[in-house]
């Protein structure tokens, strides 16, 4: 009996699993990516969430909770679970950033930096000068540029109510976008397509509107939808841009086209040379990775200690 009941509770605790991660896959999928910090994709989000409840389950099973009553301290267990899973959920984080800002450092190597007219069809990198064969209008400030990342952000969106209210920026929209655009380092131009491209820009800027405040009508408006339904609240925008004369590094898959060679698939787009681009992702998974190690550390012995896991 004692089997079936065990069983039983698996199979229950592994449908809570997959449903869980399952929602946060597709309430990650539905925010802009701009949203998602430190580099995390909606699939990290959702395993985070389910490598998170399968430790917390698997130790529940293991453990021996001896030291509260489970008649009137049912409550302060559940607080004291879910407090010790914080430092695992940032730690799980810390290291699916790791990994992110690792391919990238890969990607922007300065060992694979090529001439952008030596460039060959396959997997490329290279730096070179934004020229300005090519430009557009910047989605919120119309400036003229090659390439973009945008969001707007609206103070408290969800009116928390009246007792205990806090406000909070949240990231409502955003996106990357731009034209295709050339890069030249002087011994003859790449194209570039930026199209779901991941951008590390400069120049940004900041649009801050007041509540009922209208966009002015010398700025576009990108998210005609969040002006709609959050008019009433305090909105930030801020854009990033890359244009004519600025010193880029690029890494995609070079294919042939009528105009020549084009990056795309998988584009990276950063501000400054290969080495320095490389630098800052690199500096930033060894940050993230420390932190990830340390937080998983402490999670899971806090995990232990509140469930009465001896083994770790």
């Amino acid at each position: 009996m004692a089997g079936a009941l065990t069983l039983y509770l698996f199979v229950v605790a592994g449908m809570v699993v997959c449903l869980a991660g399952a929602y946060v896959y597709y309430e990650a999928a539905a925010m802009p990516n701009s949203a998602l910090p430190a580099g995390l994709t909606p699939r990290d989000g959702a395993a985070i969430t389910v490598v998170t409840l399968v430790v917390v389950v698997a130790m529940g099973f293991l453990g021996d909770v001896t030291f509260f009553d489970p008649e009137t301290d049912v409550r302060g267990v559940g607080m004291l679970v879910l407090g010790s899973s914080i430092p695992l959920v940032l730690g799980l984080a810390g290291l699916a950033s790791c990994r992110t800002f690792v391919r990238r450092w890969r990607r922007l190597h300065p060992d694979g930096d090529v001439p952008t007219g030596s460039l060959s069809p396959g997997a490329a990198a290279c730096t070179g000068e934004v020229t300005d064969a090519a430009v557009d209008s910047a989605p919120v400030t119309g400036r003229e540029a090659c390439c973009w990342s945008w969001n707007v952000e609206v103070l408290d969106p969800h009116g928390v109510g009246d007792v205990g209210q806090r406000e909070q920026w949240v990231v409502r929209d955003g996106g990357v976008g731009g034209v295709r655009f050339a890069v030249d380092d002087g011994s003859g131009p790449v194209w570039v397509d930026p199209d779901d491209a991941t951008v590390d820009l400069a120049a940004t800027r900041t649009l801050s509107l007041d509540a009922d405040e209208s966009l002015s009508a010398d700025f576009p408006n990108p998210a005609p939808k969040v002006e709609r339904d959050h008019r009433e609240k305090p909105r930030r925008y801020e854009e990033s841009v890359a244009g004519p004369g600025d010193h880029v590094a690029v890494a995609g898959t070079a294919r042939p086209t009528d105009d020549g060679l084009v990056l795309g698939g998988d584009v990276h787009v950063a501000v400054g040379s290969l080495s320095t681009a490389a630098s800052r992702y690199r500096n930033r998974a060894a940050i993230y990775g420390v932190a990830g190690v340390a937080g998983v550390v402490v999670g899971l012995r806090a995990l232990a200690l509140v469930l009465g896991v001896t083994s770790l």
